[in-house]
């Protein structure tokens, strides 16, 4: 049995065990920039020739690496060498905040394919009274399903037309991932309760079938936070403890500590928002009373402003653009709706930042670009020891990577977890 965040892939043994971290080197460089000739690959990773023609060898003999072409001097020195899986792409899929977005990708990272497909408004007017009876909607959540799963779909067709091997397929999700095997619970779009992601999108889309058994990696079920923590602290070279915190989609965190996503002992770590922050608050759908969700989640904060009717008939970006324009603008409703959220949302920091010690606090989504208020509200109530010291401490800072973030970051995810087992990139 395998626990959250791990894979059931075996690890590598052998010779190329023994030269693991020399043989990451050389692969990571064949990745990000493609084939390169033996002396190209010692003065990209600062090896010796030596040990290059040795690493070389035997990555070869394991059918990982391949010479490109005919080597005319018979030495094997001036002969380019390649990943033999260099052709192999992976697929990412997240939901944002009014579509389902499905990309194809090389292994270097390179977007070779982007497909979007908008989650269907459901309108709610009433019919008129003579209209014949209609079938109840389908519910959001199954509507975020489907456009998934149409995304999903029409990548994986892209990638059998291209005649690309799959590599890797990861669906990213708001909610956190946890069990074995996964299911996605707390998630602001699915529902509190536990929902099989995986198992929905294998019912809806009939070519991932085929497409599984031949993956290098297990199809991937990851939190869309923490992809998007691991794409943001790749932004910060020297920082090894980030605290990820966005509020587009609902209320999402995580934690990189150390280097590495903080998972916890259930996959449950940064639950961030269903801290409860409210005493004897409202009762929130996870059961608790005051949950951060209930006065910081953007339907909370659209339906305050008198922007709810917006979201609903125009989509949720749309409203939260007009929400941040309205604020900048000093208008009454949407400035005290934001006011308030930011309010708990500083609280809400207030008991995180001392728990986990990030170096920085990164803000995405709409909440970056009113990053002073949250930092402000944070700052209200801090540490008044060491002459302030504590106070200004952590960091507060804009998201750098913008809205593909838990994209960008999923496909590091992927390639690592390739570059960790080198026997699966073998031809």
């Amino acid at each position: 049995m395998t626990n959250v965040g791990e894979t059931s892939v075996p690890t590598s043994t052998g010779p190329l065990g023994v030269h693991r971290e020399h043989s990451t080197l050389v692969l990571e460089h064949l990745v990000a920039h493609g084939s390169a000739t033996r002396s190209e690959l010692a003065h990209a990773t600062g090896l010796g020739r030596g040990a290059i023609a040795g690493l070389t060898a035997r990555l070869i003999e394991a059918g990982i690496v391949r010479p490109v072409e005919h080597d005319p001097t018979g030495d094997g020195r001036s002969t380019p060498l390649s990943l033999a899986a260099g052709d192999h792409v992976v697929v990412t899929s997240v939901l944002r905040v009014d579509e389902a977005v499905a990309t194809v990708a090389s292994l270097s990272g390179d977007e070779l394919a982007r497909f979007d497909v908008a989650i269907v408004v459901v309108d709610d007017e009433p019919a008129p009274v003579d209209a014949p009876p209609m079938p109840p909607a389908p519910p959001a959540s199954a509507l975020a399903l489907d456009a998934n799963g149409i995304a999903l779909a029409r990548a994986l067709g892209w990638a059998e037309r291209a005649e690309r091997p799959i590599a890797d397929v990861t669906v990213l999700v708001d909610g956190a991932v946890a069990g074995t095997p996964p299911v996605v619970v707390n998630d602001g779009r699915l529902g509190p309760e536990p929902v099989d992601v995986l198992g929905e999108l294998r019912a809806r889309v009939p070519g991932l079938a085929p497409v599984e058994p031949s993956l290098l990696l297990p199809l991937t079920l990851q939190s869309a936070a923490v992809a998007a923590a691991v794409a943001e602290h790749a932004e910060l070279p020297g920082v090894d403890d980030v605290l990820y915190v966005s509020g587009d989609t609902g209320v999402t965190a995580a934690v990189v500590a150390g280097g590495v996503p903080l998972l916890g002992a259930h996959g449950l770590a940064a639950t961030f928002g269903h801290l409860p922050v409210l005493q004897d608050g409202v009762r929130c759908e996870c059961g608790q009373r005051g949950c951060l969700v209930t006065v910081a989640s953007p339907d909370v904060v659209l339906e305050r402003a008198g922007l709810d009717h917006l979201a609903a008939t125009r989509g949720r970006t749309a409203a939260l653009e007009e929400l941040v324009t309205r604020i900048a603008a000093a208008e009454d409703r949407s400035r005290w709706s934001w006011l308030d959220a930011a309010h708990w949302i500083g609280r809400a920091l207030q008991l995180v930042a001392p728990t986990v010690d990030p170096a920085v606090v990164v803000v995405g989504g709409y909440w970056g670009r009113l990053i002073a208020d949250i930092d402000t509200a944070y700052r209200s109530n801090r540490p008044a020891i060491g002459g302030g010291a504590l106070e200004a401490i952590p960091l507060i800072a804009a998201a750098r990577v913008g809205p593909d973030a838990a994209l960008v970051g999923a496909r590091w995810q992927a390639r690592e977890r390739l570059l960790a087992e080198p026997l699966l990139l073998a031809g």
